[in-house]
């Protein structure tokens, strides 16, 4: 069971002197296993790119060194990539993933199944508008305040004229996820 692991496992991730010498022993004697093995990392290599560019012209060189006795094996990986050509690279501009809204939703069902009752929009307005849990990012842009009166007197107000700043805006982030996580183990939320 081991030696499958050593099969999925990436080969910068094996630090097992025995895990690599497992995973020679098989690539040397089942050569086609080895291509899958070296397909499958170039397939993730795809995914260091730093650009939409250099993702798309790797998983293009990958594609073409698919050989025709393993295209049986990646068709159904090869076919998702057709069918979501845009989506899956638009991850690369910016590198980023959906992990947090997707974590954000199992928690409003996780607290659907807690509290009955509420729609799904319900407990997602509860969360990212409930006071205390939203994550707020001041900005730190100021606007200059004019004081004109100070200007026309200066003698009866001295200290009228220095410059005053007021505030532009701040930013709201949505809800803070270990802010709620805590609430709902404590049974606040």
């Amino acid at each position: 069971m081991r030696d499958r692991y050593v099969l999925l496992t990436r080969r910068k991730d094996l630090n097992d002197f025995d895990d690599q010498i497992k995973l020679q022993v098989w690539t040397d004697k089942f050569p086609l296993l080895g291509q899958a093995y070296e397909l499958k990392e170039d397939f993730f290599d795809i995914y260091e790119a730093e650009s939409i560019d250099e993702a798309y012209k790797l998983y293009q060189n990958w594609l073409s060194n698919v050989p025709k006795e393993l295209m049986t094996y990646f068709k159904d990986l090869i076919k998702s990539m057709n069918n979501w050509e845009e989506e899956i690279f638009n991850y690369f501009d910016p590198p980023i993933t959906n992990a947090y809204t997707e974590s954000l939703n199992r928690l409003i069902k996780t607290m659907n199944h807690v509290g009955r009752g509420y729609s799904f929009e319900a407990l997602r307005a509860k969360i990212l508008f409930t006071q205390g849990y939203r994550k707020v990012k001041k900005k730190k842009k100021f606007k200059k305040i004019e004081v004109t009166f100070g200007k026309v007197l200066p003698d009866q107000f001295p200290n009228w004229e220095l410059t005053g700043y007021e505030w532009v805006y701040e930013e709201i982030y949505g809800a803070d996820f270990s802010t709620l996580t805590k609430a709902m183990e404590e049974g606040i939320f």
